[in-house]
């Protein structure tokens, strides 16, 4: 029996220069999610994260928690979504969204048409992503009994597709509604992976931190 929490990484800096960067927050949201696991006793055979900037940050506190390392695999890095959406509007008479009630309309549009791959140039199938998400979380099981993964929402939820077999449209309803620094815990047993807790943020709980359950 192995298992793997994923953690998304924490708020990043939308709409500034540098997406790719945790927000004076999302180091908090970080720093609480650490200090929860260490707290509560759970333990890392191994640390994973992808290598972009918000997945070695949020790591970062855990890594100093535990005094160790993380292996930064690439393959789970969150797809282009920027790249899809400017292929997406090419064709599409949507404008693109300015509020998330408007991303939470926009999404699962772009979505479906990445997997009916009628999204002209881009970056990556949708059934590459899915594989190199499979490929790293099928690795991550061989390398030890309880692994953490840092990664973002679209690895998460395409894991989660994988194990429920879900439908695209449920897929990107579960992407949209991924918070910041949740950990989603799965149990490897009997050959096959199952879900056993969903977007978990027991590190935000608290009255006072009310307002640090972020998407972004």
């Amino acid at each position: 029996m192995g298992t793997i929490i994923f953690v998304r990484h924490g708020q990043a800096s939308f709409g500034t220069d540098d997406y790719d960067r945790l927000s004076p927050l999302g180091h908090r949201q970080a720093a609480w999610l650490a200090e929860y696991f260490d707290q509560n006793g759970l333990s890392f055979d191994r640390l994973i994260c992808g290598d972009l900037r918000r997945h070695r940050e949020t790591i970062a506190p855990i890594c100093d928690r535990y005094g160790m390392e993380p292996g930064v695999d690439a393959r789970l890095n969150e797809f282009d979504y920027d790249a899809l959406a400017d292929r997406y509007h090419m064709t599409s008479p949507l404008d693109p969204a300015t509020s998330r009630e408007e991303f939470l309309r926009l999404l699962p549009e772009i979505f479906l048409a990445w997997e009916n791959d009628q999204l002209s140039g881009a970056t990556e199938a949708y059934s590459q992503f899915q594989m190199r998400v499979d490929d790293a979380v099928d690795e991550a099981l061989q390398i030890g009994k309880s692994v953490l993964i840092v990664s973002s929402g679209g690895p998460i939820a395409t894991t989660l597709r994988r194990v429920m077999s879900l439908s695209n449209r449920s897929t990107s309803d579960l992407l949209l509604n991924i918070h910041n620094s949740s950990f989603h815990r799965f149990e490897f047993e009997a050959g096959r992976l199952r879900l056993s807790q969903f977007n978990a943020s027991p590190h935000l709980d608290q009255p006072e931190r009310a307002e640090a359950k972020t998407y972004v």
